[in-house]
C-alpha cells in the first residue's frame, strides 16, 4: 500500500513538473519584458556616484539625518517620500550607490510588469510581450536615465500600478462598480507617486477627468480623495514643524522662479500651454462615449504625461521616462487592435481633433527630444564601458572617466579626509556633486549640498560667505572648472589661512590652519 502510496505521489510530482515549463510558456509575456530589465539593469549597480541630482537628494536625506529640519534647514524642492527612500538607502546600504540603484530597479520592476500585464488584459499577449520588450529597453537603459534614481524613475512603479490596475478593473465592461478597497489601494499608489514628485499630479489628473466626463462620480470622489488624504497625512506633519510658508514655497512657490526661468517669463508661453490643457479638456469630453474606455483612458494618460515633461520648457532627457509607458501602451493598442482599419478610423473628426492636440503638444518639445537623442547615443557606449570594467581591462580611473572625471577626483578627496580622521568635520563644498559631505559625514555651514541649490537659498555667495565667516569650515572642497563664484571661494580661502592639500583630476582640497 506504501508503495502504492510513493507511486501515485512521484506521478504527481512528475506532472507539477511539467506544469511548470507551460507555465512559464503562457506568461513569456511578463518573464521576458523583466528578464530584458533587469539584464539592462546590472551595470547600474556598479556606476560610480557621478549625477549631481542624486548628490543633491542624498544630501538632504544626511542634513535631516543631522537633525536639520526639511524645508528649513534642510532644503529640497522635492516632496517628503522622496527625501524618505533616500533616507532608506542610507539606513539599509550607507552611501553605496548599487543600494540607491537597487531601490530604484523596484520601482522599474513593478512598472515593467503592470504595464505587461495590462498590455495583455487590453489586448493579447503578443501585444504584451512586444510593447513589454520596448519598454524595458526604454526604462531600463540609460537612454533617458533610467539607471539613475531619479524621482521620474522612482515614482514609475506606484503610479503605473495604479493606472493599470485602474484600467483592469475599473474600467470597460467587465467592472461597473469597482469595490471601495480597490478604489483606495489605487489612490494611495497614485499620492506615493505625487508625494515622490509633483508631476505625478498628471497621473491622477488623467483617471480624474476620464470619470468627470463620464460623471462616474462615486470613483472620482473615492480615488480623488483618498488622494488628497494619503498627501495631507504625509505633508501636514511638516507643515506644524516647518511652518506652512517654508513648505509652500519648497512644494509650490520654488517652481514658480524654475518655470519663468526657462519661459522668460513670458504670457504667450504660459498662454499657449493654458490652451493646451483646455484643448486636452475638450478632447476627453469628445470622447466620452467611446466604445473602447481603456484604451480611452490610455490615451489621456499618454497625452497628459507628454505636456508635463515638455511644458516646463527644460531639457532633462528624464523627463521622458515617464511618457514611454502610457506612450508605448497607445502605440501598441493601435498598432494591435486598429492596423486594419487606422487610415479610416484618422479621418473621423474627433480622431483628427485628438491627434491635432497631441501633435501640438509635441512640437513644442524639440529640444526635449533633442536631449533625449543625446543621451541615447551617449549610452551606446554604457554597456561597453560596464563590460569592460567587469573584465578589467578598463581601470578605475577609465571607467569614471566615462561619466566624468570629477566624480573619481572627489573619490581621492573622500580617501584623504577618511585617512587624515577627519570625517564629521565641517566642510564647505564648492561643487554641485556633493556626494563627499554624505560619504565623510561631513558638516556644512549651509542647508544644502549641491552649490546651484546653495547660491539659491542663501540670496547668492554674499549670504553663503556670511555663513562661513560666521564659523570657517574646517575643510573647503573646490570644482574649479565651470563652477560659480570662484574668485568668490578663492578670497575667502587666501583671507582664512587654508593649506591646499589635494589638486588631483578636477577637486582642489583646503584644511584650514590650526590657531
Amino acid at each position: 500500500m506504501a508503495r502504492r502510496v510513493r507511486g501515485r505521489n512521484s506521478a504527481q510530482d512528475q506532472y507539477h513538473m511539467s506544469e511548470i515549463p507551460a507555465r512559464m510558456k503562457r506568461n513569456l509575456h511578463i518573464i521576458l519584458p523583466v528578464a530584458l530589465y533587469l539584464l539592462l539593469r546590472i551595470p547600474s549597480l556598479i556606476e560610480p556616484q557621478w549625477y549631481q541630482d542624486e548628490a543633491g537628494y542624498a544630501s538632504t536625506a544626511w542634513l535631516t539625518h543631522l537633525g536639520y529640519g526639511l524645508y528649513v534647514g534642510a532644503w529640497n524642492n522635492k516632496p517628503p517620500l522622496l527625501i524618505g527612500i533616500y533616507g532608506l538607502s542610507q539606513l539599509l546600504f550607507g552611501t553605496s550607490e548599487a543600494g540607491l540603484h537597487a531601490l530604484g530597479m523596484l520601482s522599474g520592476l513593478a512598472a515593467i510588469a503592470a504595464a505587461s500585464w495590462g498590455l495583455y488584459r487590453l489586448f493579447s499577449s503578443r501585444a504584451a510581450l512586444w510593447g513589454g520588450l520596448a519598454i524595458a529597453v526604454i526604462i531600463g537603459s540609460p537612454m533617458l536615465d533610467g539607471n539613475l534614481a531619479l524621482p521620474e524613475s522612482l515614482l514609475i512603479g506606484p503610479v503605473t500600478v495604479a493606472v493599470v490596475w485602474f484600467l483592469c478593473s475599473c474600467a470597460g465592461p467587465a467592472a461597473r462598480r469597482p469595490r471601495t478597497i480597490t478604489l483606495v489601494s489605487i489612490g494611495v499608489l497614485l499620492a506615493c507617486g505625487f508625494l515622490i514628485q509633483q508631476t505625478a499630479f498628471a497621473d491622477v489628473s488623467s483617471i480624474l477627468l476620464w470619470c468627470l466626463v463620464r460623471r462616474n462620480w462615486r470613483t472620482m470622489l473615492i480615488v480623488g480623495g483618498t488622494f488628497v488624504v494619503t498627501v495631507a497625512a504625509v505633508v501636514v506633519p511638516f507643515v506644524v514643524s516647518a511652518g506652512a510658508p517654508n513648505v509652500w514655497f519648497a512644494l509650490v512657490t520654488s517652481y514658480v522662479d524654475y518655470l519663468n526661468d526657462a519661459l522668460g517669463d513670458r504670457l504667450p508661453a504660459y498662454l499657449v500651454r493654458i490652451g493646451m490643457l483646455l484643448a486636452m479638456v475638450a478632447v476627453a469630453w469628445l470622447y466620452r462615449n467611446a466604445k473602447d474606455d481603456r484604451f480611452e483612458l490610455v490615451r489621456i494618460w499618454a497625452t497628459a504625461l507628454l505636456f508635463t515633461a515638455i511644458a516646463a520648457g527644460y531639457s532633462y532627457e528624464h523627463f521622458l521616462l515617464p511618457v514611454m509607458i502610457p506612450l508605448v501602451m497607445l502605440v501598441t493598442g493601435l498598432m494591435s487592435r486598429h492596423h486594419d482599419r487606422l487610415l479610416q478610423r484618422i479621418r473621423q473628426p474627433r480622431v483628427l481633433v485628438a491627434t491635432a492636440v497631441f501633435a501640438t503638444i509635441a512640437s513644442t518639445g524639440w529640444s526635449l527630444f533633442a536631449a533625449g537623442y543625446r543621451s541615447t547615443v551617449w549610452s551606446a557606449g554604457y554597456y561597453a564601458n560596464a563590460v569592460g570594467y567587469m573584465s578589467g581591462s578598463i581601470s578605475d580611473l577609465e571607467y569614471d572617466t566615462y561619466f566624468g572625471a570629477l566624480n573619481y577626483g572627489e573619490h581621492e578627496a573622500e580617501q584623504w579626509i577618511s585617512s587624515h580622521n577627519l570625517v564629521g568635520a565641517t566642510a564647505m563644498l564648492w561643487t554641485n556633486l556633493a556626494w563627499p559631505l554624505v560619504d565623510e559625514e561631513l558638516v556644512p555651514p549651509t542647508r544644502s549640498g549641491p552649490l546651484y541649490v546653495t547660491l539659491a537659498l542663501e540670496n547668492g555667495t554674499a549670504g553663503i560667505l556670511s555663513r562661513m565667516n560666521a564659523a570657517p569650515p574646517e575643510l573647503i572642497l573646490v570644482t574649479p572648472e565651470n563652477i560659480e563664484n570662484l574668485n568668490d571661494v578663492r578670497a575667502f580661502i587666501s583671507a582664512h589661512d587654508y593649506a591646499q592639500v589635494m589638486d588631483a583630476d578636477g577637486v582642489e582640497l583646503y584644511i584650514r590652519s590650526q590657531p
